[in-house]
């Protein structure tokens, strides 16, 4: 089904950059894209490319999906 499918997708491990990986944290935890922005001295764009761009690797659809991948492996605490 589509939830086991998304789920498998989440799951995989995706190479991310240093600054994806800080992203993907931040996303996690529920910042804005100005509140990221801010945070990694970038603009709000690159932030969205960036956002964008991870989601894809790891295969998200929605923020949840981002979520459970951060915390399956440990990354929130």
């Amino acid at each position: 089904g589509g939830e086991a499918s998304t789920l498998d997708a989440v799951r995989y491990d995706a190479r991310l950059t240093e600054r994806e990986s800080d992203a993907a944290v931040l996303l996690a935890y529920g910042h804005t894209n100005h509140e990221i922005a801010r945070r990694l001295g970038v603009s709000v764009r690159t932030v969205e490319a960036e956002r964008s761009r991870l989601m894809r690797k790891l295969g998200c659809e929605r923020r949840s999906e981002l979520v459970r991948w951060a915390l399956e492996r440990r990354l929130l605490r």
